[in-house]
């Protein structure tokens, strides 16, 4: 762009000459010439060394010649690099020693483009080193090797350059730092409690675990340092008369006393107390008879107020009332004795399974009556006159004879229990917490003695109600007693109401019985084989007899008393 620029400038500048020959024709002739180095022009015979732009003009022939000149140098250059390889390479070739190389470009003289000259001053190191460092616990592999200490390892090799067979000293250095034992620590306040590591910890204090990671060998020691807070709130006073309920407990002497109350949600912990002031009271009884007919209108009156109770049966009626004012702190039984004549004429209905007793004719009826009985009245002291007519519907109860099957087990035995009752009755076993309608009791796995309880059933649908008979026995299982297979003995009848037949094949030596807190209630000494012992001063309830006999033999039977 330049070039054509300057061409047309010089032109310009010979037009005053051009017109001055008007008229002659003038002819120009341009050259442009790229060339390396030096350019001698056969115009003029001028060497030129630099770019420029030369003019001739020959007057003989009119001829204006130019000459775009275009000088190109050759390129000489030098780079220095200090290599900490065993080689480098450089515009494609690689290098292994030290020294000076050159790289010449041949460039097109006939085209202007110069030879270009690439130097590189080189320097390379005779030793290398790669490094590494590694952080691990446990141990390490390297170069076919496993370190288990932490250090600076190293490796050295030999390469030759297969050009010139000259060598070089590769070292690969490992900076290698082993932790066999990692700590972590935890600091938590909490209340109530709290769960790590799946634990519950419920006291302050340090507690630790380690786990140990068989893959990479490390363990690590965790420590919680847990503070667990308990709340208090300050304490309470309150009085009252013969007792007191606090916070779900009912006290009946003066005192204090505590709780620990855990939120559900949040599991803190309250330390609550009380300190309570019981005033005992003085008890008082009061005694009345009330007679009338049919129904009677009572009032009761204490210092609350009035309250009026209608009687229409003949009962005895207590109510107990509470005065809780300090000054009268005292509990007051009314005890209310009433008998009602009824008057008039009145029909009743009674179900009844195997027996009934009519008070008004003082008979106990075994089977349904033929005909309604009645019982008639004259006028009384009371003026009542009446007609009662009973209307009775006696059903028989069904009868269990025997519980058969397995009663005396080994520990981890299966029991199989069925009855002997009459037939077509309903069945219901109830052991522990669990029940059962099947016709055979199957009880696996038996541990312990168990109370085996057998209810059967009449359902007498049309009459509207139902006929039980109910029988209980005990499952006794034995773990290194004598004679688990060895002496029967036998109790009876069980439950009983005060006296208790005993039957053994051996003379007994002793006989003792222990209540369900295991306290021994009664023992009784040299029974023979056949005994009635009389147990109707101990409580209602189940009881566990333990029978000695002479040949050293030990039973268990378990019993229970009703009344």
């Amino acid at each position: 762009m330049k070039k054509a620029l300057l061409s047309l400038l010089l032109v310009a500048a010979f037009m005053p000459f051009t017109m001055a020959q008007s008229t002659s024709n003038l002819t120009v002739n341009t050259e442009n010439i790229t060339a390396c180095g030096t350019y001698t022009w056969i115009v003029n015979g001028q060497t030129y060394t630099a770019s420029t732009v030369a003019t001739v003009l020959n007057a003989t022939s009119d001829t204006l010649f130019v000459l775009n000149l275009t000088i190109n140098n050759q390129y000489n250059g030098t780079e220095t690099v200090n290599s900490d390889r065993c080689n480098y390479t450089w515009r494609g070739n690689s290098y292994h020693t030290s020294g000076l190389y050159t790289d010449v470009v041949v460039g097109d003289s006939a085209a202007g483009v110069c030879d270009s000259i690439f130097n590189l001053q080189l320097t390379v190191s005779g030793v290398e080193v790669d490094s590494e460092t590694i952080s691990t616990c446990g141990e390490y592999e390297w170069h076919d090797n496993t370190y288990t200490a932490s250090g600076v390892y190293t490796d050295t090799t030999y390469r030759l350059n297969p050009t010139d067979l000259s060598s070089c000293i590769h070292v690969d250095m490992l900076n290698l730092s082993i932790v066999n034992t990692m700590n972590a620590e935890v600091s938590v306040e909490n209340c109530g409690d709290y769960t790590w590591n799946d634990s519950l910890y419920t006291v302050s204090g340090d507690y630790t675990f380690t786990t140990h990671d068989t893959v990479s060998g490390c363990d690590t020691l965790y420590t919680l340092h847990l503070s667990i807070v308990v709340d208090t709130i300050p304490q309470e006073a309150d009085s009252a008369c013969a007792s007191k309920t606090w916070r779900g407990q009912t006290y009946t002497t003066s005192g204090i006393y505590s709780i620990l109350d855990t939120n559900a949600t949040t599991h803190c912990v309250t330390y609550r107390s009380v300190a309570l002031n019981i005033k005992q009271p003085r008890a008082s009884v009061k005694d009345t008879v009330v007679t009338g007919c049919n129904n009677i209108l009572f009032n009761i009156s204490n210092f609350s107020g009035s309250t009026t109770k209608k009687f229409s049966e003949t009962q005895q009626f207590d109510t107990m009332i509470y005065d809780h004012r300090w000054a009268k702190c005292y509990d007051s039984t009314i005890r209310v004795n009433v008998t009602i004549h009824k008057s008039g004429y009145d029909t009743v209905s009674y179900n009844a399974c195997d027996s009934f007793y009519w008070s008004m004719n003082k008979k106990t009826y075994y089977k349904t009556p033929a005909t309604a009985p009645s019982q008639a009245f004259a006028v009384d002291t009371f003026g009542c006159d009446s007609m009662m007519t009973l209307l009775l519907t006696i059903q028989k109860s069904p009868v269990i004879s025997a519980i058969n099957g397995e009663w005396n087990l080994n520990a981890g035995d299966t029991a199989v229990l069925y009855p002997t009752c009459t037939e077509g009755a309903a069945y219901k076993w109830t052991y522990g917490s669990q029940t059962s309608t099947a016709d055979t009791l199957i009880i696996p796995n038996v541990q312990g003695n168990i109370d085996v309880a057998l209810e059967a059933t009449y359902d007498y649908a049309a009459d509207g109600f139902a006929c039980h008979d109910t029988s209980w026995i005990t499952i006794v299982t034995f773990v290194g007693i004598n004679g688990v297979q060895g002496t029967n003995v036998s109790l009876y009848p069980n439950p009983t109401v005060g006296q208790l037949n005993i039957e053994s094949d051996q003379n007994i030596r002793e006989v003792a019985i222990f209540n369900t807190l295991g306290q021994q209630v009664l023992v009784n000494s040299n029974l023979g084989n056949k005994s009635l012992m009389n147990v109707s001063n101990l409580s209602k309830g189940a009881y566990t007899m333990r029978v000695s006999l002479q040949n050293g033999e030990t039973i268990v039977r378990k019993f229970i008393i009703t009344k």
